[in-house]
């Protein structure tokens, strides 16, 4: 029980990094220049309204996550639950395989 415990908080933080690491890309100059974009892996959970430049030679131009508390971010629960299962069963079965390849005792051999 425990190890779940520690599985699912790994996964959570992991979950809950992932809008700082990934980031949004634009490669053309867009008609509306304030846009909307989504933040987070591997389903986008974190929504940003953003402002981009009006300049053409502005772009191509790379979106970063800022923080919740600096900017309106709007929480899709339903994509944040998805994202975390996707993370919470990819370290169980990291987890499960180092556990079952270092976990063996060896046996000796009869002579």
């Amino acid at each position: 029980m425990k190890k779940y415990f520690v599985i699912t908080i790994i996964s959570l933080l992991i979950s809950l990094a992932t809008p700082f690491i990934f980031k949004n890309y634009v490669e053309h100059k867009p008609e509306q220049i304030e846009q909307s974009f989504r933040f987070g892996g591997p389903v986008p959970f974190a929504e940003q309204q953003k402002l981009l430049p009006a300049s053409t030679n502005a772009y191509p131009l790379e979106i970063s996550f800022e923080s919740p508390f600096q900017t309106k971010t709007i929480f899709h629960p339903v994509s944040f639950i998805f994202s975390f299962l996707v993370f919470f069963l990819l370290v169980l079965s990291i987890f499960t395989i180092l556990k079952s390849y270092f976990g063996k005792i060896p046996t000796k051999r009869r002579q």
